[in-house]
């Protein structure tokens, strides 16, 4: 298999922690893909194209070795999971287990989407920021982590999919704080775990699993280059029959 994905590995990938926990790393081909800018912060263009794969041109974006492709973050972790060679799920049995887990998967991938709406506003020069839009957005990320937090105090039976996607989000908060030089004109340095003490407890413990430490906070180890992208999507259009 094949996964393109974005490699910046100070914050944390809810399809790697997938991945990793289906016992299946050692099964992907990890293709680093840039879409807006590089860990440089450089914008790179068209150069990291998976359009051809994918209509949408969006990470993750999961290549079968069929040739078949999967995208969309959460029918690709729904996918590998379905593959786990562990003996672990992180789907429960359908029932009021998994609508949890599922609505926090939900809740937590919109948080971290529109965390990546603020971002892409904080590229526009700050006198064409709308600062409508930062009011708009930042009562639904708040909103989520008192979710969130209320969900940490009653407790979880077991490691699922939602607390994936939850450690993806917060880490990610604490991404554009950090990486970026725009900073937000409401919530310059927010902190989602300030009054929220078993969010912190919860996030704390999480990110010691094994399959949190195979990345996070880990530089990107390997072949970054368009040239290898390319090569990837070529063999990927290859395995489905598609000429050059």
């Amino acid at each position: 298999m094949k996964l393109f994905y974005s490699p910046f590995h100070t914050f944390i990938h809810k399809v790697l922690v997938t991945i990793h926990e289906a016992g299946l790393w050692d099964e992907v081909t990890f293709v680093p893909t840039y879409p807006f800018k590089n860990r440089e912060g450089e914008d790179q263009g068209d150069a990291y194209s998976i359009a051809a794969l994918n209509p949408l041109n969006k990470v993750p974006t999961l290549a079968l070795d069929s040739g078949q492709v999967v995208y969309g973050s959460q029918a690709v972790v729904e996918c590998i999971d379905s593959m786990s060679q562990s003996g672990k799920h992180l789907y429960p049995p359908a029932g009021p287990a998994r609508w949890d887990a599922i609505t926090r998967l939900a809740l937590a991938d919109t948080m971290f989407e529109t965390t990546v709406m603020l971002v892409m506003e904080g590229w526009n020069p700050e006198e064409n920021q709308r600062i409508e839009f930062f009011e708009w957005i930042w009562p639904k990320i708040i909103r989520g982590c008192d979710s969130l937090e209320a969900a940490c105090k009653q407790g979880f039976d077991g490691f699922d999919i939602g607390q994936a996607s939850m450690l993806h989000a917060i880490s990610y908060m604490d991404f554009r704080v950090n990486f970026y030089d725009a900073k937000d004109p409401l919530y310059p340095d927010f902190d989602c775990f300030d009054g929220r003490p078993n969010l912190k407890a919860w996030w704390e413990e999480s990110i010691q699993r094994p399959s949190v430490t195979s990345h996070y906070n880990r530089d990107f180890e390997g072949d970054d280059s368009a040239a290898f992208l390319q090569k990837n999507v070529q063999e990927v259009l290859a395995a489905q029959g598609v000429k050059k």
